[in-house]
């Protein structure tokens, strides 16, 4: 069961970064023009922020059905960071400050890196701190 909501944590993310990479990629591609990929945009930007609230009840949950309880791993560190993303995208929501939209961002590049390093090398925090 943890494994199918890793998957899906993973899917999910990828679906909530997506809008980003999609507007970069109109722009660069089709001068912005591309209707498609205009709809497809707005469409997942309505679904972000209840995404990324599916995002963090099924991480707490992945994580606790993996390692039968809350322990420091590399998924512990993407946890965090995606709390402290979800964080500053609300604080951008709330006070429109353009500060916490560049930290959503920032962290949200860290998630990605964090979500490479938990798939491809999960225990490399027990390797680092031995």
């Amino acid at each position: 069961m943890y494994s199918i909501l890793g998957w899906l944590n993973a899917v999910l993310l990828t679906l909530m970064v997506m809008p980003f990479a999609l507007i970069r990629a109109n722009k660069m591609i089709f001068k912005g023009k591309n209707k498609n990929i205009q709809s497809l945009t707005r469409m997942l930007r309505k679904i972000h922020k209840q995404m990324g609230f599916v995002l963090v009840v099924t991480g707490i949950v992945h994580g606790y059905l993996a390692l039968g309880g809350l322990r420091l791993h590399t998924g512990t560190l993407l946890y965090l960071s995606l709390l402290l993303t979800g964080t500053m995208g609300l604080l951008f929501y709330l006070k429109k400050k353009k500060i916490f939209l560049q930290l959503h961002r920032y962290f949200a590049a860290l998630v990605i890196m964090l979500l490479a390093l938990h798939l491809i090398f999960p225990s490399a925090l027990n390797y680092f701190l031995r």
